[in-house]
Protein backbone atom coordinates (compact mmCIF):
# COMPACT_ATOMS: atom_id res chain seq x y z
CA UNK A 1 0.00 0.00 0.00
CA UNK A 2 2.94 2.36 0.56
CA UNK A 3 3.69 2.25 -3.15
CA UNK A 4 0.10 3.19 -3.97
CA UNK A 5 0.28 6.21 -1.66
CA UNK A 6 3.52 7.36 -3.26
CA UNK A 7 2.00 6.90 -6.71
CA UNK A 8 -1.04 8.96 -5.72
CA UNK A 9 1.22 11.62 -4.24
CA UNK A 10 3.24 11.71 -7.46
CA UNK A 11 0.04 12.15 -9.49
CA UNK A 12 -1.17 14.94 -7.21
CA UNK A 13 2.21 16.69 -7.47
CA UNK A 14 2.18 16.37 -11.27
CA UNK A 15 -1.33 17.87 -11.44
CA UNK A 16 -0.33 20.62 -9.00
CA UNK A 17 2.72 21.37 -11.15
CA UNK A 18 0.54 21.89 -14.22
CA UNK A 19 -1.83 24.06 -12.17
CA UNK A 20 1.11 26.13 -10.92
CA UNK A 21 2.40 26.63 -14.45
CA UNK A 22 -1.05 27.68 -15.65
CA UNK A 23 -1.37 30.11 -12.77
CA UNK A 24 2.06 31.56 -13.51
CA UNK A 25 1.53 31.87 -17.25
CA UNK A 26 -1.95 33.33 -16.77
CA UNK A 27 -0.66 36.37 -14.90
CA UNK A 28 0.13 39.65 -16.59
CA UNK A 29 3.72 39.66 -15.38
CA UNK A 30 5.00 36.11 -15.55
CA UNK A 31 6.29 34.90 -12.20
CA UNK A 32 9.63 33.07 -12.52
CA UNK A 33 9.32 31.79 -8.94
CA UNK A 34 5.86 30.33 -9.56
CA UNK A 35 7.01 28.84 -12.87
CA UNK A 36 10.00 27.23 -11.16
CA UNK A 37 7.73 25.88 -8.43
CA UNK A 38 5.36 24.45 -11.04
CA UNK A 39 8.18 22.75 -12.96
CA UNK A 40 9.66 21.45 -9.70
CA UNK A 41 6.30 19.98 -8.62
CA UNK A 42 5.85 18.39 -12.04
CA UNK A 43 9.34 16.86 -11.92
CA UNK A 44 8.91 15.74 -8.30
CA UNK A 45 5.59 14.12 -9.21
CA UNK A 46 7.16 12.17 -12.07
CA UNK A 47 10.15 11.13 -9.96
CA UNK A 48 7.92 10.12 -7.02
CA UNK A 49 5.57 8.15 -9.27
CA UNK A 50 8.60 6.55 -10.93
CA UNK A 51 10.02 5.48 -7.59
CA UNK A 52 6.64 4.03 -6.62
CA UNK A 53 5.77 2.29 -9.87
CA UNK A 54 8.73 2.47 -12.21
CA UNK A 55 8.00 3.36 -15.82
CA UNK A 56 4.34 2.57 -15.25
CA UNK A 57 4.21 5.14 -12.44
CA UNK A 58 5.82 7.81 -14.61
CA UNK A 59 3.29 7.04 -17.37
CA UNK A 60 0.40 7.39 -14.91
CA UNK A 61 1.75 10.72 -13.56
CA UNK A 62 2.25 11.97 -17.13
CA UNK A 63 -1.33 11.02 -17.99
CA UNK A 64 -2.64 12.88 -14.94
CA UNK A 65 -0.55 15.95 -15.83
CA UNK A 66 -1.73 15.79 -19.45
CA UNK A 67 -5.36 15.45 -18.36
CA UNK A 68 -4.97 18.46 -16.08
CA UNK A 69 -3.46 20.47 -18.96
CA UNK A 70 -6.35 19.42 -21.23
CA UNK A 71 -8.83 20.62 -18.62
CA UNK A 72 -7.11 24.01 -18.50
CA UNK A 73 -7.00 24.22 -22.31
CA UNK A 74 -10.68 23.31 -22.58
CA UNK A 75 -11.59 25.95 -20.02
CA UNK A 76 -9.43 28.54 -21.80
CA UNK A 77 -11.03 27.74 -25.15
CA UNK A 78 -14.45 28.81 -23.86
CA UNK A 79 -13.30 31.64 -21.62
CA UNK A 80 -13.66 35.22 -22.78
CA UNK A 81 -10.73 37.48 -21.93
CA UNK A 82 -11.46 39.87 -19.06
CA UNK A 83 -9.70 42.76 -20.73
CA UNK A 84 -8.88 43.14 -24.39
CA UNK A 85 -5.27 42.37 -25.11
CA UNK A 86 -3.01 44.75 -26.93
CA UNK A 87 -1.99 43.84 -30.44
CA UNK A 88 1.33 42.05 -30.58
CA UNK A 89 4.44 44.01 -31.42
CA UNK A 90 5.58 43.32 -34.99
CA UNK A 91 8.94 41.98 -33.84
CA UNK A 92 7.36 39.44 -31.49
CA UNK A 93 7.73 36.05 -33.13
CA UNK A 94 5.68 33.97 -30.73
CA UNK A 95 2.61 36.23 -30.69
CA UNK A 96 0.37 35.79 -33.70
CA UNK A 97 -2.86 37.18 -32.30
CA UNK A 98 -3.12 40.26 -34.52
CA UNK A 99 -5.93 39.81 -37.08
CA UNK A 100 -3.78 40.66 -40.11
CA UNK A 101 -0.82 38.58 -38.96
CA UNK A 102 -2.17 35.08 -39.56
CA UNK A 103 0.93 34.21 -41.61
CA UNK A 104 3.12 34.81 -38.54
CA UNK A 105 1.10 32.19 -36.70
CA UNK A 106 1.51 29.73 -39.55
CA UNK A 107 5.27 30.34 -39.59
CA UNK A 108 5.47 29.94 -35.81
CA UNK A 109 3.47 26.70 -36.05
CA UNK A 110 5.71 25.37 -38.83
CA UNK A 111 8.90 26.25 -36.92
CA UNK A 112 7.81 24.85 -33.56
CA UNK A 113 5.85 21.93 -34.98
CA UNK A 114 7.18 19.83 -37.86
CA UNK A 115 10.54 21.59 -38.24
CA UNK A 116 11.33 21.38 -34.51
CA UNK A 117 10.26 17.71 -34.62
CA UNK A 118 12.66 17.05 -37.49
CA UNK A 119 15.48 18.79 -35.59
CA UNK A 120 14.64 16.73 -32.47
CA UNK A 121 14.82 13.51 -34.52
CA UNK A 122 18.17 14.51 -36.06
CA UNK A 123 19.47 15.49 -32.61
CA UNK A 124 18.37 12.15 -31.13
CA UNK A 125 20.00 10.30 -34.04
CA UNK A 126 23.19 12.33 -33.52
CA UNK A 127 23.20 11.37 -29.84
CA UNK A 128 22.66 7.74 -30.91
CA UNK A 129 25.63 7.92 -33.27
CA UNK A 130 27.81 9.39 -30.51
CA UNK A 131 26.57 6.76 -28.04
CA UNK A 132 27.54 3.95 -30.42
CA UNK A 133 31.16 5.14 -30.14
CA UNK A 134 30.92 4.49 -26.41
CA UNK A 135 30.25 1.04 -25.04
CA UNK A 136 26.49 1.28 -25.71
CA UNK A 137 24.73 -1.61 -27.42
CA UNK A 138 22.94 -0.82 -30.65
CA UNK A 139 19.57 -1.88 -29.20
CA UNK A 140 20.07 0.47 -26.25
CA UNK A 141 21.03 3.30 -28.61
CA UNK A 142 17.86 2.69 -30.65
CA UNK A 143 15.71 2.83 -27.51
CA UNK A 144 17.55 6.02 -26.54
CA UNK A 145 16.33 7.65 -29.78
CA UNK A 146 12.76 6.61 -29.03
CA UNK A 147 13.02 8.10 -25.54
CA UNK A 148 14.80 11.32 -26.52
CA UNK A 149 12.55 12.54 -29.34
CA UNK A 150 9.44 13.05 -27.15
CA UNK A 151 11.63 14.85 -24.62
CA UNK A 152 13.64 17.04 -26.98
CA UNK A 153 10.79 18.18 -29.20
CA UNK A 154 8.60 19.85 -26.53
CA UNK A 155 11.64 21.37 -24.82
CA UNK A 156 12.83 22.83 -28.12
CA UNK A 157 9.34 24.07 -29.03
CA UNK A 158 8.86 25.63 -25.57
CA UNK A 159 12.19 27.45 -25.78
CA UNK A 160 11.36 28.68 -29.27
CA UNK A 161 7.96 29.99 -28.19
CA UNK A 162 9.59 31.97 -25.40
CA UNK A 163 11.89 33.74 -27.90
CA UNK A 164 11.12 37.38 -28.64
CA UNK A 165 11.99 37.32 -32.36
CA UNK A 166 12.61 34.96 -35.26
CA UNK A 167 16.41 35.17 -35.11
CA UNK A 168 16.74 33.24 -31.80
CA UNK A 169 14.12 30.76 -32.99
CA UNK A 170 16.11 30.01 -36.14
CA UNK A 171 19.31 29.76 -34.07
CA UNK A 172 17.60 27.27 -31.73
CA UNK A 173 16.92 25.12 -34.78
CA UNK A 174 20.24 25.51 -36.59
CA UNK A 175 22.67 25.05 -33.70
CA UNK A 176 21.36 21.61 -32.60
CA UNK A 177 20.90 20.59 -36.23
CA UNK A 178 24.54 21.37 -37.07
CA UNK A 179 25.83 19.86 -33.82
CA UNK A 180 23.84 16.64 -34.37
CA UNK A 181 24.84 16.40 -38.02
CA UNK A 182 28.55 16.13 -37.17
CA UNK A 183 28.32 12.67 -35.51
CA UNK A 184 25.95 11.52 -38.24
CA UNK A 185 28.33 12.61 -40.98
CA UNK A 186 31.25 11.00 -39.15
CA UNK A 187 29.30 7.77 -38.85
CA UNK A 188 28.44 7.82 -42.56
CA UNK A 189 32.10 8.22 -43.55
CA UNK A 190 33.20 5.07 -41.70
CA UNK A 191 33.94 1.95 -43.74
Amino acid sequence: MGGDGALWLGCVLAAAGVAGLRLSWGRRGKSPALSALGWAALAAGCVGAGMAGGAWGVAIAALVATAMACLFLTHAAFERPRTPRRAAEPESAAAASAPGDWHRGVITFALTGPIALAVAVVLALGIRAAALDWPVAEADANVMVLALVPLLWPLLAFAMLMAESRRPQIAMLLVPLIAASLPLLAMGSRP
